[in-house]
């Protein structure tokens, strides 16, 4: 189902319009990921992961790729993982969904971890068709690669194939909030509050950007595999979404992001554990 919502709504409100799965938010919570709490126990389920570059130190380098260089490269008022173009701390471009990595990100019909920084699935065994992300139930519902589509090969509800749950461990813990594995992400126009389920892959949504995230034509819209990454943000979770301004969090949550799987929250700027990286307000991992 294709969410689009506006953030700030009371909660019955939200779910009345179709906004979020229905997450509810506990109030001051006590950090256990049930309310406003802090979570600090540092990343738990980052370990584990293979590294084939220097493991990330957790904090902004100046002079770093432009998404870990603490420096609001495209005059958005965001700056590195609170942008909504930034998937992890190599990633170069800070004004595009393009990463400026080489080879990330160039086969529109395959579709593997988003969040890896390559295009192949060799090394996460993440790989499924990009009309499985579209909703595509039949081949003639298929707008990319059709006849390379077999419906049936689709993660559940659409198919009956499941996902390698070497895919599931590898990518889920590198997934940011409101994203699933393959990129699809609920993201929030910082300008309107509204926000919508995108896939962020370059190669899907070419001519995608923060100015032009409420059209369906330039931002494909796309349904999430629920068994890899997607966490329930925004709405009324005190889970921050991809662009979302966290001043229109919940009253309930008392100013403070819920980050899932007990991960560390962090705001614009903040440290995050070694391996891990600061993205929309959650130390999320990276397995660079």
């Amino acid at each position: 189902m294709i969410r689009t919502y506006l953030l700030g709504f009371v909660a019955v409100a939200l779910i009345a319009c179709g906004g979020g799965k229905g997450g509810t938010v506990d109030g001051g919570g006590s950090g256990d990921g049930d309310g406003g709490g802090s979570n600090t126990d540092g990343g738990a389920g980052l370990d584990g992961l293979l590294i084939d570059a220097p493991p990330f130190g957790g904090a902004c380098t100046p002079g770093g790729p432009q998404c870990s260089d603490c420096v609001d490269n495209d005059g958005d008022n965001t700056i590195d993982g609170f942008d909504i173009h930034c998937t992890g701390p190599l990633d170069n471009d800070e004004s595009s969904f393009e990463t400026g990595i080489p080879g990330d990100n160039m086969d529109a019909v395959n579709q593997d971890c988003f969040f890896d920084g390559n295009s192949g699935a060799g090394d996460d065994k993440c790989n499924i068709h990009v009309c499985c992300l579209l909703g595509a139930a039949t081949v003639a519902e298929c707008p990319i690669g059709a006849n390379q589509y077999k419906p049936q090969d689709c993660p559940p509800p659409i198919g009956t194939k499941p996902l390698a749950q070497t895919c599931i461990d590898n990518c889920s813990v590198v997934t940011p909030p409101g994203c699933d594995c393959f990129g699809c992400c609920t993201i929030c126009d910082p300008t309107t509050n509204m926000c919508y389920d995108i896939l962020a892959n370059p190669s899907a949504s070419p001519d995608c950007n923060e100015t032009n995230l409420a059209d369906p034509t330039k931002c494909t819209r796309c349904d999430q595999t629920e068994v890899c990454g997607p966490t329930e943000c925004g709405g009324a979770t005190c889970v921050l979404c991809p662009g979302q301004d966290p001043s229109t969090l919940p009253t309930e949550c008392n100013g403070t992001t819920t980050c899932p799987n007990g991960a560390q929250s962090c705001a614009m700027g903040e440290t995050c554990p070694v391996n891990s990286y600061c993205d929309s307000g959650c130390c999320v991992g990276t397995i660079f």
